[in-house]
């Protein structure tokens, strides 16, 4: 009875059955396309890179539940990152604190349990299927992306649930977490340049992590930054795969952090820091499984021939990167890069970078076909030359892929520029991530 009364006293600590949810902060653009599958069995799985944001987004959607007319004491949460609750993380012990809950505050009728930082309970799959398959809850879950990914989570969950991953604040978001209102319109965009293009330079410095937007304090966000990094590294790389090598771990990720928009290789990482290649490949695999960081192939239809070429590699997020990379001149027209491979791979589609002589950043392709070509490049309409050899090499990607439809992302030049094989639409960092 001691123990049902000290699960009750955490419960109150972090539930909100008077009918009030606090930290609901700024509403996600995620939440709307969530929503749709509040209604249905499925479970709700929210994975991402820690700090993005899964949490408050959890939150949102319990507030959407009270506003409409859900009674607050159907809704029951469970942070597993909570101290009283590292003794004994065991799926007995969680169907106690569920029973608790059920006993004492919810007896009967419907029930949504929201389940944060998942990851924390060894053997949770288990549970949250029986519950979804005798029907006793609907269940909303958040956890790292690799914990939501691995082989037991896909199996046992296959086709009962539905996952969405969750990524630091696009520009739009940004935007609103500053207190502002998005442009409408294309006069009231341009009448707003100077002031987007000044938040866009502080998007591209310090990224779009929730928490660091909304300091104001230079030195805080750095700090903030780099606890995230490490925090990734430790707690959802190294303690995760059982790593021993913490420091050649930390190498290679801050390798990828500095060299985010460039080709890489294993072969090349083995070289430069002195590691086995095996060592290079998997703790390759861990960084990008937790999200820290995204390999993009060579566009072929060949798979071997993708295996064999390069890959590029892009960061979660550009503050964070800039807080642990080493710096160099050229890095704004590659940090715009990342911050445009951000937005491609929000949308959904399959990545691939283009070569044949020169480079295009990314073919979008939906299956086997191409449906957009977006190259990067930091223009200004002065630099006629420099115009002609972007114009030539998505001449080409067009002819290799099938796709007519190309976009060219430049620092301030805006225009149709008809090419050969493809029309070609330039248009300024700033607002192409309005679009």
């Amino acid at each position: 009875m001691e123990q049902n009364s000290n699960i009750l006293k955490v419960l109150d600590k972090w539930n909100f059955w008077n009918g009030v949810v606090k930290g609901v902060g700024v509403e996600r653009d995620d939440l709307n396309r969530i929503s749709k599958f509040l209604d249905g069995p499925e479970v709700i799985a929210l994975k991402g890179v820690r700090r993005a944001g899964k949490s408050t987004l959890m939150r949102q959607l319990m507030n959407m539940l009270l506003k409409t007319g859900v009674d607050p004491r159907k809704l029951f949460y469970l942070n597993l990152d909570e101290p009283y609750f590292s003794g004994d993380r065991t799926v007995e012990f969680l169907e106690r604190v569920f029973q608790t809950y059920r006993e004492h505050v919810n007896p009967t009728g419907d029930t949504f349990v929201f389940i944060d930082e998942v990851q924390e309970m060894p053997g949770w799959e288990r549970w949250v299927r029986s519950k979804n398959e005798l029907k006793e809850a609907k269940i909303f879950v958040t956890g790292s992306s690799s914990s939501l990914m691995d082989s037991e989570y896909a199996t046992l969950l296959t086709g009962r649930n539905i996952t969405f991953s969750v990524y630091p604040l696009a520009f739009k978001e940004f935007i609103r977490f500053k207190g502002l209102e998005l442009p409408g319109g294309e006069l009231e965009l341009t009448s707003q340049k100077t002031v987007l293009r000044n938040l866009l330079n502080e998007y591209i410095n310090f990224g779009g992590f929730p928490e660091v937007v909304l300091k104001s304090d230079t030195d805080t966000k750095e700090l903030l930054l780099k606890q995230y990094f490490y925090d990734i590294l430790y707690r959802d790389v190294a303690a995760r795969h059982k790593v021993r090598d913490t420091e050649t771990l930390k190498n290679i990720a801050v390798y990828y952090m500095t060299n985010i928009s460039n080709l890489s290789s294993y072969t090349r990482i083995k070289n430069l820091l002195g590691v086995p290649m095996e060592v290079a490949r998997s703790y390759s695999s861990h960084l990008a499984s937790a999200n820290l960081i995204s390999e993009v192939p060579r566009h072929s239809f060949k798979v071997l021939e993708q295996a064999r070429n390069p890959k590029k590699v892009y960061s979660i997020d550009t503050g964070l990167r800039n807080a642990v990379a080493f710096k160099f001149s050229e890095d704004f027209g590659r940090l715009a890069e990342n911050i445009v491979f951000s937005e491609l791979k929000k949308d959904g589609g399959e990545l691939f970078y283009f070569k044949d002589g020169q480079e295009v950043d990314f073919l979008v392709r939906e299956g086997l076909k191409a449906v957009s070509i977006v190259q990067v490049s930091m223009l200004d309409s002065s630099q006629g030359k420099a115009m002609d050899r972007e114009l030539a090499v998505l001449d080409r990607c067009a002819e290799k892929s099938g796709c007519n439809d190309a976009i060219l992302v430049t620092d301030d030049l805006e225009a149709e520029l008809p090419t050969g094989k493809v029309r070609v639409r330039a248009i300024p960092l700033w607002k192409w991530l309005l679009r």
